[in-house]
């Protein structure tokens, strides 16, 4: 009886596709074509030839399952974006249209009160505990590390203040001071101040309690800090000359948030 050949009763899977092997009608193979991975049929006997260039199938391969390209680009450098389309592609962006997006935002308060004289204080220094840099913070500070020279810090105080004023008075203000360890002893710099006389009265004028506030918006750039150097904020007090003992955090009549609150919002720019 003759011997009839029926060649292949169904589609052998080869695996992934190798240059060496030689492939015959009905195997089936995946190939990545660039970026693009894709299954294809042998349709003619075929050794060393790609199943596909550049999209086009060779002409002894067909496609069973053309593959499309990844839709979603690299996140690469995209850290702090979100993915966003047009209509017809997908790339990284700002979640907003803002120029700016809030990357920290960090509040501090206590209730420990801080009696200071300014009589026989140094004075215009930046030292602890000298009239221009009384420390009202309690240990507790704020940390900013600037991504962008135009990155934007806001930065906020408020104490409750007392000062017995049936004498020769006295006056007081707020301020703020950074630097580059959390014992605020490295590149220290006071960058804002409301001054001596910013707050109360120099003449006998009674017994008063007065909140006191501070708001202010910085460009990073603006204040001496550099981009990647981390950095520790705190809120100080000043005081005049005056023999008058004036009371940073007062406690009559007032709860903690009241005493001694400090607030910052980094601002980060979109890149």
């Amino acid at each position: 009886m003759a011997t009839i050949d029926l060649g292949k009763i169904k589609q052998v899977f080869r695996g992934t596709y190798n240059n060496a092997t030689a492939y015959v009608p009905d195997d089936l193979v995946t190939f990545t074509d660039g970026q693009i991975t894709s299954t294809y049929i042998c349709t003619t006997a075929s050794t060393g030839n790609n199943p596909s260039s550049g999209g086009t199938a060779h002409a002894n391969w067909a496609f069973i399952a053309k593959g499309v390209a990844d839709p979603i680009p690299s996140q690469s450098g995209q850290a702090g974006k979100v993915l966003k389309t047009d209509g017809t592609s997908l790339s990284f962006g700002a979640g907003f249209e803002g120029t700016h997006y809030l990357a920290y935002a960090n509040q501090y308060q206590h209730g420990s009160t801080v009696t200071v004289n300014g009589s026989g204080l140094t004075d215009g220094s930046a030292a602890d505990g000298h009239r221009d840099c009384i420390l009202l913070n309690n240990g507790l500070y704020h940390t900013v590390t600037p991504g962008h020279a135009d990155d934007i810090i806001v930065v906020s105080c408020s104490a409750n203040v007392y000062s017995n004023w049936g004498g020769s008075g006295s006056y007081w203000g707020l301020g703020f001071m950074s630097a580059t360890n959390t014992a605020f002893s490295a590149n220290r710099n006071v960058f804002y101040l409301m001054g001596q006389h910013a707050q109360g009265n120099g003449g006998a004028g009674g017994d008063e309690y007065r909140n006191t506030t501070t708001t202010q918006q910085f460009d990073v750039s603006d204040i001496g800090m550099s981009v990647g150097t981390t950095y520790y904020i705190r809120h100080i007090g000043q005081v005049h000359s005056p023999n008058n003992n004036v009371a940073f955090g007062q406690t009559n009549g007032n709860n903690q948030r009241s005493r001694n609150t400090c607030w910052l919002h980094h601002y980060k720019k979109q890149t």
